[in-house]
């Protein structure tokens, strides 16, 4: 195994001083992200332990075409070291199975055994590996010690031992349990302008079919591939299911992960928010949870907005959709949402595109009601056909931000 040691000759230190300032110059875009959250024991049908000497692989979808890669792992949220085995990339067909001669390993700095330490992320050496929009990926990592991973819930294959030399895996169990990749970054793409969507399940993509990306983000990503002004653009979807503006559970909340999830995404240029409907949402016990007032909502979007800015990102704000009917739906939430979307209005010349998915999702003749051929079926999450809508609402607002400097 080799090992990096920090302790370097002079020679050396300039070598990485010339290397960093190389990669300082690259130009880097997401081509698939999902943003950390805590450790999950109790997924729904998932591993519910945490992983020992297990090689687990995780499907990616790439966004946009490029010519070199590199995998971004999280250890942000965990407070010890994560122990790195070794890694690989191999492509995977139409049907979703390995495609023979496509097998990559993966290094940091050159070496395939690495400890990332407690609250950092790792970022893959760059591979040449030339992807096109749409493909699909996987990453295999192996873990030889004991690791409950705070990272995201991902639908993943999992054998025991070092799999990761291995086009095939033996007998996996496929289970929804953490994934420790939270990035694809791609280089030598054509793209320009890169779009965050930050937001809840609702952004992340809650009730669409499996496995098919249709998102709303993933399905603007495609409009904008088709349309002759949109291909400058890369998407990276950084939703969270559950998330909300102020208070953490189901991932750190919106304020606290906006520089890592937003800020930090490479080669951003312009956000879209859209979060909050869980904080609207009235909870079940207000003794331990809090229900912040709309004026407490608006606060944070100022917060974001302010953040963003310092940064020279552009920001897209996103009405809160219709939520009548849904299981945490009252009146004085929906007085709550009211209140948040008018402000949002009232202000859309701060900001540099407003989506009015609210508009766009309402039932007709029950402006307060999820279109209800659009949803699944809880008054709450969007089915196939309304991320499509969405994604249609958000398309001409993403155009007209142009690809001009």
């Amino acid at each position: 195994m080799r090992r990096i040691t920090f302790a370097a000759a002079p020679l050396l230190c300039l070598g990485m001083i010339a290397g960093a300032h190389a990669a300082a110059v690259e130009h880097w875009v997401p081509g698939w992200a999902a943003a950390p959250i805590g450790y999950e024991p109790a997924i729904r049908d998932g591993l519910g332990r945490p992983f020992n000497a297990e090689t687990v692989r995780q499907e990616l979808r790439v966004g946009v075409a490029g010519s070199t890669v590199r995998v971004r792992l999280s250890n942000e949220l965990a407070d010890v070291p994560l122990r790195i085995g070794a890694a690989s990339i191999v492509r995977l067909d139409a049907a979703g199975k390995p495609v023979a001669g496509s097998l990559r390993v993966l290094t940091f700095g050159r070496a395939a055994d690495i400890s990332v330490p407690a609250r950092a992320p790792i970022v893959s050496d760059p591979l040449a590996y030339p992807v096109k929009a749409g493909e699909r990926l996987a990453v295999s990592v192996y873990f030889p010690e004991e690791v409950a991973l705070p990272a995201h819930a991902q639908m993943v294959d999992i054998v025991a031992g070092n799999a990761t030399g291995a086009l095939d895996l033996a007998a996996p169990k496929r289970v929804r349990a953490s994934g420790v990749v939270s990035g694809l970054e791609i280089g030598g793409s054509a793209a320009t302008r890169v779009l965050v969507t930050f937001g809840d399940s609702i952004t992340e993509g809650a009730g669409a079919t499996p496995g098919k990306a249709m998102s709303w983000p993933d399905q603007l990503g495609r409009l904008l591939l088709t349309n002759p002004n949109g291909r400058c653009w890369a998407v990276a979807n950084q939703g969270i299911s559950g998330n909300r503006l102020l208070s953490s559970g189901r991932g750190p909340n919106a304020l606290s992960r906006f520089d890592r999830d937003v800020l930090s995404v490479p080669g951003a240029t312009h956000v879209v928010v859209l979060e909050g409907i869980n904080d609207i949402g009235k909870v079940k016990d207000p003794s331990k949870d809090w229900q912040p007032p709309a004026d407490q909502l608006i606060v944070a979007y100022e917060q974001l907005l302010t953040r963003a800015k310092v940064r020279g990102l552009k920001v897209i704000f996103g009405t809160l959709l219709p939520y009548e009917g849904a299981a945490y739906a009252d009146a004085a939430g929906e007085q709550r949402r009211q209140t948040v979307n008018s402000w949002l209005r009232a202000n859309v010349a701060r900001f540099d595109g407003l989506i009015d998915f609210d508009r766009a999702m309402q039932e007709p003749g029950k402006p307060t009601v999820m279109r209800l051929s659009d949803q699944i079926g809880d008054n709450l999450h969007p089915n196939d056909a309304g991320y499509t809508r969405m994604a249609e609402a958000a398309l001409p607002v993403v155009l007209a931000q142009g690809c001009g400097a």
